[in-house]
């Protein structure tokens, strides 16, 4: 009797939880499929179902990683910043960085997808841009894309440095610091409105001379 879609579908998210977090940990070289298959609970036969390679797995996981994060599931609260320090705050932390939540692949296939092939190069960019569009939902409407960008980067690259430190305070630091910047950069005004109000300010001074 063949399996029903939704075994098939329940398998290959099994396969690509196991995946994600191997190659988060041991890097793409150190991983063999029949680490992840043995993870997951499956047999080796069963990879190919879904697969077509450990380059392909390797991809995949990347998309999965990022679609399947708990980050999509924070509602923005629109002009307030509560929900981007939520979300900053679950990413940057130590839990994450430990290994205690859910990998973000951006952070901890960093080091390794550079010399991979095009299309997991590809999907690398791909994942990192919509990282950068969930973000720019929790920042203001006014906010340049170029900063969202940046603080997208600083996230991802203070989870990638901090996990590679043996220095738990200096992680704490790092991590402190990028939350910190991140919410200045989010609360700071574009350059246009800045002198904007800079003009109103100094156009109310002069109406209220006596």
């Amino acid at each position: 009797m063949p399996y029903s879609s939704e075994h098939k579908s329940q398998s290959r998210e099994r396969i690509l939880n196991s995946a994600l977090r191997l190659f988060s940990e041991g890097g793409f070289e150190q991983v063999t499929i029949d680490k992840v298959m043995t993870n997951a609970g499956l047999t080796r036969g069963a990879f190919y179902a879904h697969f077509s390679s450990k380059e392909d797995l390797y991809a995949e996981a990347i998309h999965h990683g990022i679609n399947s994060s708990a980050l999509v599931s924070i509602p923005p609260d629109g002009e307030g910043l509560r929900s981007l320090r939520q979300l900053i705050g679950s990413y940057l932390s130590r839990a994450h960085v430990d290994g205690k939540a859910a990998p973000c692949p951006l952070a901890f296939f960093a080091t390794d997808v550079g010399v991979r092939d095009r299309r997991v190069r590809d999907t690398y960019t791909v994942a990192l841009q919509s990282l950068a569009g969930v973000l720019g939902t929790h920042t203001p409407a006014r906010m340049q894309a170029e900063r969202v960008l940046a603080m997208t980067v600083l996230m991802v690259g203070g989870v990638a440095v901090s996990s590679a430190l043996t220095d738990g305070a200096l992680k704490d630091r790092i991590l402190a610091s990028c939350r910190r910047s991140i919410m200045e950069m989010a609360e700071a005004q574009p350059p246009k409105a800045a002198r904007k109000q800079a003009v109103r300010k100094k156009q109310d001074k002069q109406y209220a001379r006596p």
